[in-house]
Formats: structure tokens, C-alpha cells, sequence
């Protein structure tokens, strides 16, 4: 188990991910690409544009997430991973954010 500690430095010191409180989307909107597992039991990842079925599916982690950026980051949106479809991840930030 890893600490919560540790958790929170590593979300912050990644620097695709938003810092916590700059976007208070919990989770994909219209035209996101989101990869999310198959199953608990298989390392099978689909990816889709949000809200289409999956467009692509990859058998590894690192494979899902790197193809997640490389398309949020064509497409300028942002890109997210879920594993029970509740709860969501951003792993690519290239959405044009509307000035304050």
C-alpha cells in the first residue's frame, strides 16, 4: 500500500497532470479521450473518445496511457483513465481553459 503522502507528491510532480483546484472537472466531458480497464482480471485497456464506444484496445498500462496523451494532445483535450468507471484520473491536459 502506498502512502497518501506519497500519492499527493507524485499527482503534483507530474507534469501532465493539472495541479488539484485549477479545473474542478471530476471527470470527462464531451470529446475527452478516456482509456479504462476491461475487467479487474485482464490487463486489457479500451480507449474511446468520449461518449463513443472504444476505438482502440491496447494490453498493457503504459501502452494505454501513452496513447491517451498522444491523442488528447492531437485532438487539444484533456485525457483521463478509470478503472470502475466512478472515479477518474487526468493524465493529459491540453483543453484551452477560458480566461478568468
Amino acid at each position: 500500500m502506498i502512502p497518501l503522502a506519497k500519492v499527493s507528491v507524485i499527482g503534483r510532480t507530474d507534469p501532465e497532470v493539472a495541479p488539484r483546484g485549477s479545473d474542478r472537472r471530476s471527470g470527462p466531458v464531451s470529446g475527452d479521450v478516456l482509456t479504462s480497464e476491461r475487467s479487474a482480471r485482464a490487463d486489457v485497456y479500451e480507449i474511446s473518445i468520449v461518449p463513443a464506444d472504444s476505438r482502440a484496445v491496447v494490453s498493457r498500462y503504459s501502452e494505454a496511457i501513452e496513447t491517451v496523451r498522444a491523442l488528447a494532445q492531437e485532438l487539444r483535450v484533456d485525457g483521463w483513465f478509470t478503472s470502475d468507471q466512478t472515479h477518474y484520473m487526468r493524465v493529459a491536459n491540453y483543453r484551452s481553459r477560458p480566461a478568468r
